[in-house]
């Protein structure tokens, strides 16, 4: 976003009118507002994120101190923001809730705070303070704190920024780059990973309690060295419950199978034999 023109009517310290044009100050992009104390430096600030957002650039201000003592009753008090964002054009008026003279007859009345957005094409303007305030977030993109925290830092308040948080930053950048659909994509891809991870382990959970639950008695009267081999390997993983080592217990159990069905084969041959002598 980048400031035109900024005009200020009875105002914190500016009792007329007053117009800044900012393009006059040249194309560089930098320059530099001085002053004494109290010459409304901060006002210019507060102005602009009032004409924006409808509040003060800092945590001390508030919308209805922004009325001028020094103003005279009939001078109306309101803030004219020309800014530029996109190559385009844009017009937001607003003025706070203030008592003013009477248009007829003598005293003073209250004048409700206002605002209106005109847009550089032919969509009708936005008025009412509160949508006005929600159709310029949505179209900068950050909101009044993030504003204040990256674009235009008030007097006292530098240190806010450089304090922030992971998360906060994080957000605010996720607002100027306007990367919210991959941080949702990020997180549609954790949660179904952490489905993923969930369906995992309850699987692995249900094949480990199957795998403890195999009973492999060691034959010392064997000398089949296959066997020894294979049970000793299996009573280690099992003591490790087979924490990633379910596939080599498969093979192992494989193995042990095989193992059986030999043994047993031998056994019902000698069985055959003794039944045949019988």
């Amino acid at each position: 976003m980048k400031p035109v023109r900024l005009v200020i009517s009875a105002f914190g310290p500016y009792a007329g009118r007053t117009e800044i044009d900012f393009e006059s100050l040249g194309g560089a992009g930098i320059y530099l507002i001085t002053g004494d104390t109290g010459a409304g430096k901060t006002t210019i600030f507060d102005a602009i994120v009032f004409a924006l957002y409808g509040e003060a650039s800092g945590e001390v201000r508030r919308a209805d101190m922004f009325r001028s003592k020094y103003a005279k009753e009939e001078t109306p008090t309101f803030v004219e923001f020309v800014f530029e964002y996109r190559a385009k054009r844009y017009t937001v008026k607003r003025n706070p809730e203030y008592l003013r003279a009477k248009g007829r007859g003598t005293g003073m009345t209250l004048q409700r705070a206002d605002a209106e957005l005109t847009f550089p094409d032919e969509r009708p303007p936005v008025t009412k303070a509160k949508e006005v305030t929600r159709v310029l977030t949505q179209l900068i993109g950050l909101d009044r704190k993030q504003f204040t925290q990256i674009a235009m830092i008030a007097q006292g308040d530098f240190q806010k920024l450089l304090l922030a948080g992971t998360v906060e930053r994080s957000e605010i950048f996720r607002q100027i780059f306007h990367t919210r659909m991959y941080q949702e994509v990020q997180n549609l891809l954790k949660d179904a990973a952490r489905d993923q991870w969930k369906a995992y382990d309850e699987i692995r959970r249900s094949i480990s309690q199957y795998m403890n639950g195999v009973i492999c008695v060691d034959r010392p009267e064997l000398d089949d060295y296959p066997f020894h081999r294979i049970f000793a390997e299996l009573e280690v993983l099992k003591k490790a419950k087979f924490e990633g080592k379910i596939q080599r217990g498969l093979e192992l159990l494989g193995e042990l199978l095989t193992w059986d069905k030999r043994r047993l084969a031998k056994l019902e041959e000698e069985l055959n034999h003794v039944e045949n002598e019988i």
